[in-house]
Formats: structure tokens, sequence, C-alpha cells
């Protein structure tokens, strides 16, 4: 299964990808500016010298001055022969520019003067400073790209939190909602107008929801009443038969019949409305004796099943054999499990009761794919089945006890089905 992505790692990632793309234009620019900047310095200065050897021209004839970082030279229109310097050779007049000869660099303008007819040659070595700003603005911008990248970092990081916090406040509000329990709305009080409308939303539908449950409750409520009484009446029925009856042994195992089957209606209707009842508030959590429990649970089978008799074998390797839970709902979770297992097999059905769980075991040709993905606690789906309630009981009950269902095996050499006991 692919990994989810998570909304604030990515918020985070965008941000921090906007910061970088910020920093990289801000450097680009900074560039082309410092570039500017810097020729239009080097320009006033060459101006400048221009204009300073300019008034030392001395009429028409051929004048030079040469420095430690300065060549200069003055050629009469009227001259001829004058030997031109490598640097300046082959360039159009005028000309103004910076070249790289060698290892050095150089500031060259060539242009015609006005105060005497001729060209002036100028050449300054600005190879020192060209170095000296290198360093200095690669230091600069290395510098300025690091503090730039760790703002950006910071303000990713306290962005993406200011994002998302507002959204995890939403979802631990919506942790606490239980459906066993009114439904209580989220409060709107976002300062996102966003959040706000979600939050509207969800009370929109926890509205809808909550009605549904009442009603529900209601029906469930209704329904006790309802399938009770026939059930009572039955009952009493069965008493009245039962004094007046013959000795007649097939009216007596027809009526043995009606009431197994009456009895075992009272206690399914007694299950599904226990359970239809979500709230555990309504449980009674006591002591249960688990070796005694499935001692009554296989008696009470034998007694309405005759044929059942014998073949419920129980080992019990945890001492005391007890644990704290509801008396009634650990009855029918072992009834449920038992029954079904005598019923889908010939042979004995075995119960182990061991530390952190109770193991029923059976030699049957194992159960449906569907009954076991169904069972199975890992399951997201709990339907009501189609055919058969025992093991549908079964995993209500443990999921009201938070405990757990495992299919341990189940195939042609018959069923394992574990209990596992939420212990502390």
């Amino acid at each position: 299964m692919s990994r989810k992505s998570s909304l604030s790692r990515r918020l985070f990632r965008a941000m921090l990808l906007i910061g970088v793309i910020n920093v990289a234009i801000t450097l680009f620019v900074s560039e082309i500016i410092y570039e500017d900047l810097e020729e239009a310095s080097l320009n006033i200065g060459l101006a400048a010298e221009r204009a300073y050897f300019e008034e030392r021209i001395a009429g028409d004839q051929v004048s030079s001055w040469t420095s430690a970082l300065v060549i200069v030279l003055f050629v009469p229109e009227a001259a001829t022969d004058v030997e031109i310097p490598s640097l300046f050779r082959g360039r159009p007049i005028p000309y103004a520019d910076e070249v790289d000869i060698e290892d050095k660099t150089y500031l060259i303008s060539i242009a015609r003067t006005e105060s005497a007819p001729g060209v002036l040659y100028l050449a300054q070595d600005i190879t020192l400073l060209e170095r000296q700003e290198e360093s200095f603005q690669q230091v600069t911008f290395i510098l300025f790209a690091l503090s730039m990248l760790a703002i950006s970092l910071a303000l990713a990081k306290l962005g993406s939190a200011r994002i998302i916090r507002p959204l995890q406040t939403l979802s631990e509000q919506i942790k606490t909602i239980r459906p066993d329990s009114s439904l209580k709305r989220i409060p709107a009080q976002y300062a996102d107008e966003e959040l706000n409308e979600i939050a509207r939303v969800l009370n929109e539908m926890l509205k809808e929801l909550d009605t549904y449950v009442r009603r529900e409750k209601a029906l469930v409520s209704l329904a006790s009443h309802e399938l009770r009484t026939p059930i009572a009446v039955i009952s009493g029925a069965l008493d009245v038969i039962d004094q007046r009856a013959p000795d007649n042994p097939a009216n007596r195992r027809t009526l043995d019949r009606i009431r197994q089957a009456t009895d075992k209606m009272h206690a399914d209707v007694d299950a599904l409305l226990k359970l239809a009842h979500r709230s555990s508030g309504q449980d009674k959590p006591g002591v249960v004796d688990l070796g005694l429990c499935v001692h009554r649970v296989k008696q009470e089978l034998e007694n309405s099943t005759p044929e059942y008799a014998g073949r419920v074998e129980h080992t019990v390797t945890r001492e005391p054999a007890t644990i704290e839970a509801d008396q009634t709902l650990v009855h029918m979770l072992l009834r449920n499990l038992v029954q079904n297992a005598l019923r889908h097999t010939r042979g004995c059905v075995y119960v182990s009761i061991d530390n952190d769980r109770l193991s029923v075991s059976d030699t049957g040709e194992g159960l449906p794919s569907h009954v076991r993905a169904k069972l199975d606690s890992d399951a997201d789906e709990l339907t009501v089945p189609e055919e058969g309630l025992g093991l549908f009981i079964v995993r209500l009950i443990c999921e009201r006890l938070n405990w757990q269902t495992r299919v341990q095996r189940s195939g042609a050499t018959g069923t394992q089905i574990d209990i596992l006991f939420q212990l502390g």
C-alpha cells in the first residue's frame, strides 16, 4: 500500500520552493544591478582619467604616459608611422570596453580629442580591483543566499504550521464525537472562512445523523416491547398446554421443540436489543468465571438440543479463569460461538481458556470466505449478514467489550476462532 503524503509536508515544501525561487531571482537581479553599477562607476573614473590627460596634450606631438596601472598614448591627426601598443591595435574608433588580455583585465577607451585633433588611447589595469570585487561579491552573495534560505526555511515551517494548526484542531474536535451518545456539534469559531464552512457542513451532517440515531433508538425501544410481548405470550401458552397435555410422547416432543425455539428466539432478541443500544454504559461489568460460563453454556445447549450431549469439551490453562466483563455479554458470546461450531461439525467442539484468549475449535469443513472476512477484526465493513446471526453477534459483542476476534485457521480440517481479551 502506498504511503499517504502529508499536507503539512507538502505545504512546507511548496513554501520552501517559493522561497528558493525568490532567492534565485533576487540574486540574478542583484547581479545585473551590481554589474551596471560597476560599469557606471568605472566609466566615470575612466572619463576623469581622459579629462586629466587631455589637458596635458602638447599640440601636434605624439605623447605617451605609462604607469603601473595606466597606459596612455596620444596620436595627432598628422602623425604617421606611430607604433600603436598591441592592446589598442585593431580596435575601432571610438571604443570603450573591458578587455581580458592573458591574465590581466583592462578598461580600454579610444576616442578622438577635441582640444587638439587626434586620438587618445587609454588603458587602465583593473585586474586587482576585479579580483577583489569578485571575491567580495562571492562572499556577499553566498552570505545573502544562506540568510535568505534560512529565513525561507523558517517562514515555510511557521507558515505550514499556522495553516495546518486549525485543521488539526478541527480533527481533534471531530475525534471527540462518539456515536454512543448525543452527537455534539463542532464550534464554528475559526478565523478562516473556509474552515468555518467545513465546520458548518459537518454540523449539518451531524444534526441529520443525530436525528437518524435517535429515531433508530426509538425504533429499537419499540421493537423491544413488540418482540418480547409475543414471545412472552407463546411461553405462557406453552406453560398452560404443558399442564393440560396428555402423556403422549409425540405431543411432548413437539412441545419441547416449540419451547426450545421460543427460548432461543428470546435469547437472540435479548442479545440483539442489548447490542443495538451502542452505549457501553448500559453494560454491567463484573468478575466473570470463564470456566463456569462455558459449563453453563454447555448444559444449556445439551438441554435444548439432546444431540449436542457429550460433544463439548473444554480445558482451562488460566488460573484463576476470571475476567472483568459483562456476564450477559460473555454468556451470549460463548453460546453463539459454541452453538455455531456444533452446527457445522459432527464431531466434538473444543473450548480452551488461556491467559490472554479463549479458543473455540472444531473439525468441520471450515468457514465460507465471506463469513470469515466479516468475522475478521481487520475487516472495515460490519453489516448484518443475510444468513445466520451467531457469528455476527460474536463480532458485535467483541466490539462492545473491546476484544478482538481472530480466525486462526479455517479449512477442511476444521476451524479455530480465538477471542483475544483486552487486558488492562
